[in-house]
C-alpha cells in the first residue's frame, strides 16, 4: 500500500511525462509511444487522484482533453466543443456505465431509447462546416475547444464533398457541421511506408499517426498523395424534429453525401452490445482499416443531452475497446530461473497489470545482454507488450519515471537451484549452471521428455516427477522405463490402479517416431522443425550420432550455431551412454518413410480445425514431405483457413497464395 507522500511523488512525475507525450502527439506529431502506453499511464493516474482526491491539480492532464494546437495554423474555435469518451474495458465496466445512467434516467427512456454502436476507427477526429451547401472549413478536434484550420488539406480527400447533395431531403443553405473520422486505409500506409523506405525516409508506426501527420502537412499536395479517407458518424444544425435518435444522423450524413460505416448496429441491450462487440473482434482484422474498439451511444438525442457531461466526457457515451497489448506497470524484483539445459534466464517479477486480456505478473528479460541493452532495473516503470498468446515482454524502460532508488540486477555467481557455479560461455549471452547433476535441470529434462510433443507420456505431471527424483527411482529420463508397479504402490496418493496406468502409459510409449526422439532429448537450440529437418536427412540415429559438423551445417533451415548445438550435443559422452540406456530399455525408434507427395510445399495454419489438431495436421504435412511456417511469405504454397482465421488469410490473399478450407486439406493429405 503506498504512502500518501509516495502517492503525490509518483503523480508528479506521471503529469510531467503524460504532458511531454501528449505534447509530442497532439502538437509535433511526433509520438514515441503508442495510444495503449499513454491510455495505461493515463489510467494510472487517474487511480491515484481517486485514491487521494487532494492531489488532484488544476492542471493535471486527466482534466484536459488534447493538447494545443500548432502555430503554423489558424486556430479555430468549435461552436460545440468536441469532447473525448470514457474508456470502458470489460463487461463490468460497460455495466457500471450503465448504471450510472440508470441513476439520471428512468428505465423505461433507457429502454425506449437503446443505443447505438459504430466502429472506433483509429484516425483523427475531423470537424466540417458546410455553408450555404459549400464546405468552407476543416478544422481537427486540437484541445476539445480550440481546433487547427486544415480545410485546404482536408479537401483532397475524395470521400469528403466539397458541396452537398443538394437532392438530398435533408439538404439545408443553412450552416451545418458534420464530424467524424479521416483515416488512412491498410492499403494506403502499407504503399506509403513501401515508398518512404526506398527513398531512405523514416517510416510512420501505425496508420493512426500516418493520418495525423498527412492532415497537418504545411503542403496540402502531400496530403494529397497519402491518399486519406474519411467516415462521418455525428451531424449538428440540423432541424430539431429532423432528428430524434443519433442513428438517423448516420444516415443523414449517407444521404447528404458522406461515407457511413456498414458495420455499425442498433442494440436494445448489453447483451446485443456485448454480442456485436464480439462479432466486431473477429471481423477486425479483415477489415481494410484499424479499429480499437466500439462506440456505444444513448440512441435518443434528448436523453442523451439530459445526461449531460462529466468533466470532458459526455455521460450518454463510452468507447469500449479491446484490451490493450500494452501498457506500463513495474519491476518489483528480477530473478533468474534455470532451464532444462542449465541456463539461467532472468525473469521479471511485476506488478500485476491486465495486458491483452489477461492479468500479466511476469515477464522473460531473456538474458544478460537484452538486460543491459534496455537497462531494466528493480523499481522501473516499464513497457509490458503481450499479443494474444504470445509471452509478455518488457519492451522499454520510462526513464523519465526512474526516482533514483532503482537497483541494477547482476546475474548469482553460484546457481540458485544446486549450489553450483556459474559462468557464462564466451562468445554468447547465457549463463549457465556446470552441475551437471543440478536437480532442477534434470527434472525441467524430464518434463520436456515426457512432454507432448516428445515421448506424450500421459500422467506424467510436475509433481509425480518431483517425488519420484525424491525417491531416488529415476536420475535420468531413461529410468523411466525400468520402473515396476511395485516400485510406486508405496508412495502417497499411488494406490495399485494408479501405479498400473503410469506404468502402462511409459511402457506403451516406447515406440516413438524418430523426429519425436530427436526432439525429446533436449538438445540445446533444437525444436520441433530443426528435429524434423534432421529426421528427414538421416536414416537412424546411428547416422545422426556420426554426423560431421559440416554435414549437418549443409541442411536446410539449420545455421552455424544451430548445427554446432547438434554436434556438441552428439560428441558428448554423457550423451552418447543416455542414448544408448534408452536404447537398452527398449525404445524402438521408428524411421517413417515420407512419400514424398508434399515435397516442395509449405504449408501456414490459421484458425481452428475440427476434425484434428494443430499438431497433428502439422505432422501430416511433414510425413508427406511438406514443410511448415509459422507466417505467410512469396514461398508459402498453402494456407489453411479454419475457423475464425486470423491476418494471416488477408496476407495470403494479397500475395496470391492458394487457400485451403479445412475438407479440401483433408483432402490433400489423404
Amino acid at each position: 500500500m503506498q504512502t500518501k507522500e509516495d502517492a503525490k511523488f509518483r503523480a508528479e512525475k506521471l503529469r510531467k511525462l503524460i504532458d511531454d507525450l501528449r505534447f509530442r502527439y497532439h502538437v509535433l506529431d511526433d509520438p514515441t509511444v503508442t495510444d495503449e502506453i499513454y491510455d495505461s499511464l493515463t489510467r494510472e493516474l487517474v487511480g491515484i487522484e481517486s485514491q487521494f482526491p487532494d492531489l488532484k491539480t488544476a492542471d493535471s492532464p486527466t482534466q484536459r482533453v488534447g493538447g494545443e494546437p500548432l502555430k503554423e495554423f489558424q486556430q479555430v474555435k468549435h461552436v460545440s466543443p468536441m469532447l473525448s469518451l470514457t474508456d470502458v474495458f470489460d463487461e463490468q465496466e460497460l455495466k457500471n456505465w450503465e448504471n450510472r445512467i440508470f441513476r439520471l434516467a428512468s428505465e423505461k427512456e433507457i429502454k425506449e431509447s437503446g443505443f447505438y454502436c459504430e466502429i472506433k476507427m483509429d484516425g483523427l477526429a475531423i470537424s466540417l462546416i458546410y455553408e450555404n451547401g459549400i464546405l468552407i472549413q476543416a478544422a481537427t478536434r486540437g484541445n476539445g475547444q480550440i481546433g487547427e484550420d486544415v480545410t485546404e488539406n482536408v479537401k483532397t480527400i475524395q470521400s469528403i464533398p466539397l458541396k452537398l447533395r443538394e437532392d438530398s431531403t435533408f439538404y439545408t443553405a443553412n450552416r451545418i457541421e458534420v464530424r467524424g473520422e479521416v483515416y488512412m486505409p491498410k492499403k494506403s500506409f502499407e504503399k506509403m511506408n513501401v515508398d518512404r523506405k526506398i527513398k531512405g525516409e523514416v517510416m510512420f508506426a501505425n496508420p493512426r499517426n500516418a493520418a495525423a501527420g498527412s492532415i497537418r502537412q504545411l503542403d496540402s499536395k502531400i496530403t494529397a498523395k497519402r491518399k486519406l479517407a474519411f467516415m462521418a458518424y455525428s451531424l449538428l444544425g440540423i432541424e430539431t424534429e429532423k432528428l430524434t435518435f443519433h442513428e438517423q444522423e448516420h444516415l443523414i450524413a449517407k444521404d447528404l453525401g458522406f461515407p457511413v460505416n456498414t458495420h455499425n448496429q442498433f442494440c436494445e441491450d448489453l447483451k446485443c452490445i456485448e454480442n456485436y462487440f464480439e462479432r466486431m473482434e473477429k471481423e477486425r482484422p479483415k477489415l481494410p482499416y484499424q479499429i480499437d474498439g466500439i462506440v456505444i451511444n444513448i440512441n435518443d438525442e434528448n436523453l442523451f443531452k439530459k445526461l449531460g457531461t462529466i468533466g470532458k466526457a459526455p455521460r450518454g457515451a463510452v468507447a469500449y475497446k479491446w484490451p490493450a497489448e500494452e501498457a506500463t506497470t513495474i519491476v518489483e524484483d528480477i530473478q533468474v530461473s534455470v532451464g532444462r539445459t542449465g541456463v539461467l534466464t532472468p525473469i521479471a517479477f511485476l506488478r500485476p497489470v491486465l495486458v491483452a486480456g489477461s492479468t500479466v505478473s511476469r515477464a522473460t528479460l531473456h538474458n544478460e545482454d537484452e538486460l543491459r541493452k534496455k537497462d531494466i532495473r528493480i523499481g522501473d516503470t516499464v513497457v509490458i507488450h503481450k499479443a494474444g498468446d504470445v509471452i509478455p515482454e518488457v519492451e522499454k524502460v520510462l526513464i523519465e519515471l526512474r526516482t533514483g532508488k532503482e537497483k541494477e540486477f547482476n546475474f548469482p555467481k553460484t546457481c540458485p537451484e544446486c549450489g553450483g557455479k556459474v559462468v557464462r560461455e564466451a562468445g554468447k549471452a547465457a549463463y549457465r549452471c556446470e552441475n551437471k547433476d543440478c536437480f532442477v535441470v534434470r527434472q525441467r529434462s524430464l518434463q520436456h521428455f515426457v512432454s507432448k510433443a516428445a515421448f506424450d507420456m500421459e500422467g506424467l505431471g510436475p509433481k509425480i516427477i518431483n517425488k519420484l527424483f525424491e525417491e531416488k527411482l529415476i536420475s535420468d529420463p531413461a529410468d523411466l522405463f525400468k520402473l515396476k508397479k511395485s516400485d510406486l504402490e508405496h508412495l502417497e496418493r499411488f494406490a495399485e490402479k494408479s501405479s498400473e496406468n503410469l506404468i502402462n502409459s511409459i511402457q506403451s510409449k516406447k515406440k516413438i517416431e524418430f523426429p519425436r526422439f530427436i526432439y525429446a532429448l533436449g538438445i540445446p537450440n533444437v525444436g520441433e522443425e530443426t528435429a524434423f529437418d534432421l529426421a528427414k536427412r538421416y536414416k537412424s540415429i546411428d547416422e545422426l550420432k556420426n554426423a560431421s559438423l559440416e554435414d549437418i551445417q549443409n541442411i536446410r533451415d539449420i545455421g552455424p550455431i544451430v548445427a554446432k548445438s547438434i554436434y556438441e550435443y552428439f560428441q558428448d559422452p554423457q550423451n552418447q551412454d543416455f542414448i544408448d540406456r534408452l536404447l537398452k530399455a527398449g525404445v524402438d525408434i521408428e524411421i517413417v518413410t515420407q512419400s514424398g507427395k508434399l515435397a516442395g510445399k509449405t504449408f501456414v495454419f490459421t484458425g481452428g480445425l475440427e476434425n484434428l489438431s494443430r499438431d497433428q495436421a502439422k505432422e501430416k504435412v511433414r510425413l508427406l514431405g511438406g514443410d511448415i511456417s509459422e507466417s505467410v511469405g512469396k514461398d508459402t504454397s498453402f494456407i489453411v483457413a479454419g475457423k475464425d482465421p486470423g491476418s494471416k488469410l488477408e496476407k495470403a490473399k494479397k500475395l496470391g497464395v492458394e487457400i485451403l478450407d479445412e475438407d479440401h486439406f483433408l483432402n490433400l493429405i489423404k
